[in-house]
């Protein structure tokens, strides 16, 4: 799975990005992230359900996540508010790979 995710906001206005494969990631963090993105049903939200309409508070991060894998693919963006709590274990498990990912420098 082909993973592009895009986090930007927050007091600091935070910006972090992190472009992975699960086939090129250890065993355990493939299966953790696949577990998340299954309990979350990203695959089965509505755009128009979780589209930002409007900017929420100064401290809201915004997000945008595309999936592909096989010929499943979708690109979704959202932000903390409109974010389904389902959605949130995975989003905030992506935030800590972008941290990594950019402390890497990679």
């Amino acid at each position: 799975m082909h993973i592009d995710f895009e986090c930007s906001g927050g007091y600091a206005n935070l910006r972090l990005a992190y472009r992975g494969d699960t086939q090129e990631l250890p065993q355990e963090l493939t299966d953790e992230l696949e577990g998340l993105l299954e309990a979350s049903g990203f695959f089965e939200l509505e755009e128009s359900a979780v589209a930002p309409t409007a900017p929420g508070p100064p401290d809201v991060f915004s997000y945008r996540l595309s999936l592909r894998e096989g010929s499943r693919q979708k690109s979704l963006s959202f932000t903390d508010v409109t974010a389904p709590a389902s959605l949130h274990p995975l989003l905030s498990r992506l935030r800590k790979l972008a941290v990594d990912q950019k402390m890497k420098g990679t």
